[in-house]
């Protein structure tokens, strides 16, 4: 059994650093070939980590995957890429069962409201104005109770930019605590180091058990993720989803 095996492993055991939200809600059984999976989403979804993780549901699990990531983009933005509007494109075309989604760094920004109006960063109002886009978002991708698996962001090396993404975290998690079928998959210490702090790199335990060799998982701009962090974050999800969607993991 491979590293990222004992990974996806651990963290379907119920390790701490998957979080999911409240208990008892109703889960829709699959099997391979039955869950269409909708993967949207920022940056983060348009390179590696979206890669990563449609290729693995649909070569591993052999499910029907659509994804639609955009860079620069987020729920802040409409004038530069409206996600409600393209979201309602994807779903009214392909109807997914399930849908894994990721913003949050080109968010931490003023929001635009139109005729150059905005509600900006540290204004009264901003957080209900981002939570009703969130909501809105998950209306669209989930217009009948399908299950959401919201990833959060991971910690961050620049300092303000780190407590802007803690915020947003924090309305995520509230946000799909009060919704039907939607999972806040908590991703803030998956890459930092032994005292949750911000990494470049962290040690990964060898298949045997043995001493972990350290690996980049960040990419230089302290934000985004190298390809081994992106592995390590799929991993993190594809136990969530194999957890709640009833998933049967690939062979080893």
């Amino acid at each position: 059994m491979d590293a990222q095996r004992l990974l996806r492993r651990d963290l379907l055991l119920g390790s701490a650093a998957v979080a999911a939200v409240t208990a008892g809600r109703s889960v829709r059984a699959a099997g391979p070939g039955d869950t269409k999976i909708l993967v949207l989403g920022d940056s983060m979804i348009a390179g590696a980590f979206g890669v990563f993780l449609e290729r693995a549901l649909k070569k591993d699990y052999r499910l029907p995957v659509r994804r639609a990531g955009k860079s620069s983009s987020g729920l802040a933005r409409p004038d530069f890429y409206d996600w409600h509007v393209a979201a309602g494109e994807v779903v009214g075309k392909w109807a997914p069962d399930a849908s894994v989604v990721m913003f949050g760094g080109n968010d931490v920004q003023g929001l635009y409201m139109g005729r150059d109006e905005w509600i900006r960063w540290n204004e009264p109002g901003w957080d209900e104005e981002y939570a009703r886009r969130i909501d809105r978002l998950c209306d669209i991708i989930a217009p009948s109770g399908q299950r959401i698996f919201w990833v959060g962001m991971p910690v961050m090396r620049p300092a303000k930019f780190h407590e802007r993404v803690k915020r947003v975290n924090v309305i995520y998690r509230a946000r799909m605590a009060v919704r039907e079928g939607a999972t806040f998959v908590d991703a803030w210490e998956l890459l930092a180091d032994q005292d949750g702090e911000y990494a470049d790199k962290i040690a990964i335990d060898g298949a045997d058990g043995s001493p972990g060799k350290k690996v980049r998982v960040r990419a230089g701009d302290g934000i985004h993720l190298s390809p081994a962090g992106a592995n390590i974050l799929r991993d993190h999800v594809l136990a969530v989803l194999e957890r709640e969607l009833g998933l049967e993991p690939p062979p080893a």
